[in-house]
């Protein structure tokens, strides 16, 4: 009796897989290119690819799992670099809605007398708007946290230093503790009015984004609305700009 002698089967698979080298292939250029939208777009197909391949074959098993490490890693890249366009764009798109928002209510208030107001500083002075007729006033919007406006208060303070005292007022107004204003005020040697109050009428207290400055004249009007960081100059020259010429409006 011969002994039948069980010879191994040649495997079908023996060579790599065409979905394999694909998924692979694609991997690789979605890597390359993840910083574009095709990239995403081969990433997927690479992805598609690959676990096709390791459900329908046993061999070249490890080429489809470098495809579709590969162009996962690729996919989650174009992923975060969409949304940072996106994210991107959306600021753009707002910082103009914003801009114009800003013109807008600049022109709806330049030329209004400003409504008045009362505030106590935090080294116990009570002032008002109406009281300092005569002087221009600036009035700075702002908070301790908000790094724009600790970039512009170096300009109040040298603005303070170079203009008359009884001819310009700076007068910072925030919503914070009057502990955490007055440490603050001290580190940073605030030669200015500070208040802490949440007590203000329009259009003082409709303010959406910090700094927000008013420029009122010598005859109680406001001239012109600064949102956001301005330098020095812009600063100044708002600040000490001749009185409204046109007439006075009421808002």
């Amino acid at each position: 009796m011969t002994d039948t002698i069980n010879e191994p089967v040649p495997s079908k698979d023996r060579t790599p897989s065409g979905l394999a080298v694909a998924s692979f292939i694609l991997g690789i250029l979605s890597i390359a290119l993840s910083l574009y939208m095709v990239g995403g777009m081969l990433a997927i197909i690479g992805l598609i690819l690959g676990i096709i391949h390791l459900k329908k074959h046993t061999s070249s098993l490890a080429m489809a799992k470098w495809g579709i490490s590969f162009s996962a890693v690729a996919l989650v890249v174009s992923i975060g670099i969409g949304y940072m366009y996106y994210h991107t764009y959306s600021n753009m798109k707002n910082s103009s809605i914003s801009g114009e928002e800003s013109n807008r209510e600049n022109e709806e208030w330049q030329g209004v007398q400003a409504p008045d107001f009362t505030v106590t500083t935090l080294d116990g002075q009570q002032i008002s708007l109406s009281g300092l007729r005569g002087k221009r006033v600036v009035v700075d919007i702002w908070a301790t946290w908000c790094p724009p406006c600790q970039m512009e208060i170096p300009h109040f303070i040298k603005l303070v230093k170079e203009s008359d005292a009884n001819d310009l007022v700076v007068v910072g107004i925030s919503n914070e503790e009057k502990g955490i204003l007055t440490q603050f005020a001290r580190e940073k040697g605030l030669n200015y009015s500070i208040v802490s109050t949440t007590d203000l009428p329009s259009p003082y207290r409709d303010v959406e984004s910090i700094p927000t400055t008013f420029f009122v004249d010598r005859k109680g009007v406001i001239q012109t609305i600064f949102r956001g960081y301005h330098d020095y100059e812009a600063l100044k020259s708002a600040a000490l700009a001749e009185d409204f010429a046109g007439a006075v409006k009421t808002k």
